[in-house]
Protein backbone atom coordinates (compact mmCIF):
# COMPACT_ATOMS: atom_id res chain seq x y z
CA UNK A 1 0.00 0.00 0.00
CA UNK A 2 2.55 2.14 1.11
CA UNK A 3 4.47 1.91 -2.76
CA UNK A 4 1.01 2.62 -3.97
CA UNK A 5 0.86 5.53 -2.08
CA UNK A 6 3.87 6.86 -2.99
CA UNK A 7 3.74 6.28 -6.83
CA UNK A 8 0.33 7.93 -6.69
CA UNK A 9 2.15 11.04 -4.83
CA UNK A 10 4.97 10.61 -7.86
CA UNK A 11 2.21 10.77 -10.48
CA UNK A 12 0.82 13.63 -8.82
CA UNK A 13 4.05 15.86 -8.67
CA UNK A 14 4.90 15.01 -12.04
CA UNK A 15 1.51 16.29 -13.15
CA UNK A 16 1.83 19.30 -11.41
CA UNK A 17 5.64 19.93 -12.72
CA UNK A 18 4.15 19.48 -15.77
CA UNK A 19 1.24 21.97 -15.12
CA UNK A 20 4.05 24.31 -13.79
CA UNK A 21 5.64 24.38 -16.82
CA UNK A 22 2.86 24.77 -18.55
CA UNK A 23 1.44 27.47 -16.81
CA UNK A 24 5.14 29.20 -16.79
CA UNK A 25 4.96 28.77 -20.90
CA UNK A 26 1.82 30.18 -21.36
CA UNK A 27 2.08 33.02 -19.04
CA UNK A 28 5.61 34.18 -20.96
CA UNK A 29 3.54 33.65 -24.39
CA UNK A 30 0.78 35.76 -22.67
CA UNK A 31 3.37 38.97 -21.89
CA UNK A 32 4.89 38.65 -24.97
CA UNK A 33 1.19 39.01 -26.76
CA UNK A 34 0.21 41.77 -24.23
CA UNK A 35 3.45 43.61 -25.47
CA UNK A 36 2.84 43.03 -28.68
CA UNK A 37 -0.68 44.41 -28.15
CA UNK A 38 0.72 47.42 -26.60
CA UNK A 39 2.86 48.29 -29.72
CA UNK A 40 0.16 47.72 -32.18
CA UNK A 41 -2.13 49.69 -30.58
CA UNK A 42 0.63 52.53 -30.50
CA UNK A 43 0.87 52.11 -33.92
CA UNK A 44 -2.80 52.30 -34.44
CA UNK A 45 -2.74 55.53 -32.53
CA UNK A 46 0.22 56.99 -34.39
CA UNK A 47 -1.27 56.02 -38.06
CA UNK A 48 -5.04 57.16 -36.93
CA UNK A 49 -3.35 61.06 -36.09
CA UNK A 50 -1.42 60.76 -39.50
CA UNK A 51 -4.79 59.88 -41.71
CA UNK A 52 -6.51 62.72 -39.61
CA UNK A 53 -3.10 65.10 -40.93
CA UNK A 54 -3.87 64.00 -44.28
CA UNK A 55 -7.50 64.58 -44.11
CA UNK A 56 -7.24 67.81 -43.05
CA UNK A 57 -4.53 68.41 -45.78
CA UNK A 58 -7.00 66.77 -47.95
CA UNK A 59 -9.49 69.53 -47.27
CA UNK A 60 -7.74 72.21 -47.28
CA UNK A 61 -6.43 71.39 -50.60
CA UNK A 62 -9.96 71.41 -51.72
CA UNK A 63 -10.52 74.86 -50.23
CA UNK A 64 -7.45 75.93 -52.16
CA UNK A 65 -8.20 74.48 -55.20
CA UNK A 66 -12.01 75.86 -55.09
CA UNK A 67 -10.16 79.29 -54.41
CA UNK A 68 -7.50 79.66 -56.86
CA UNK A 69 -9.01 80.39 -60.28
CA UNK A 70 -7.82 78.41 -63.64
CA UNK A 71 -6.22 80.57 -66.58
CA UNK A 72 -9.74 80.49 -68.33
CA UNK A 73 -11.28 82.03 -65.21
CA UNK A 74 -8.22 84.62 -65.23
CA UNK A 75 -8.55 85.61 -68.85
CA UNK A 76 -12.29 86.32 -68.57
CA UNK A 77 -12.07 88.37 -66.00
CA UNK A 78 -9.40 90.23 -67.90
CA UNK A 79 -11.77 90.77 -70.83
CA UNK A 80 -14.86 91.80 -68.81
CA UNK A 81 -12.63 94.21 -66.53
CA UNK A 82 -10.98 95.62 -70.26
CA UNK A 83 -14.63 96.21 -71.64
CA UNK A 84 -15.77 97.82 -68.54
CA UNK A 85 -12.72 100.42 -68.77
CA UNK A 86 -13.86 100.64 -72.68
CA UNK A 87 -17.49 101.57 -71.28
CA UNK A 88 -16.20 104.17 -68.89
CA UNK A 89 -14.21 105.69 -71.34
CA UNK A 90 -16.80 106.20 -73.56
CA UNK A 91 -18.90 107.57 -71.24
CA UNK A 92 -16.39 110.44 -70.16
CA UNK A 93 -15.63 111.11 -73.58
CA UNK A 94 -19.75 111.72 -73.97
CA UNK A 95 -19.52 113.86 -70.77
CA UNK A 96 -16.90 116.00 -71.88
CA UNK A 97 -18.53 116.70 -75.08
Amino acid sequence: MAGNLQQRIDKIESKAALLAERYAVLHNAKLRADARIDELNATIDSLQRNVADLNRQIEYLKVASVLSPDHRDVEETRALLTELVREIDKCINQLSI
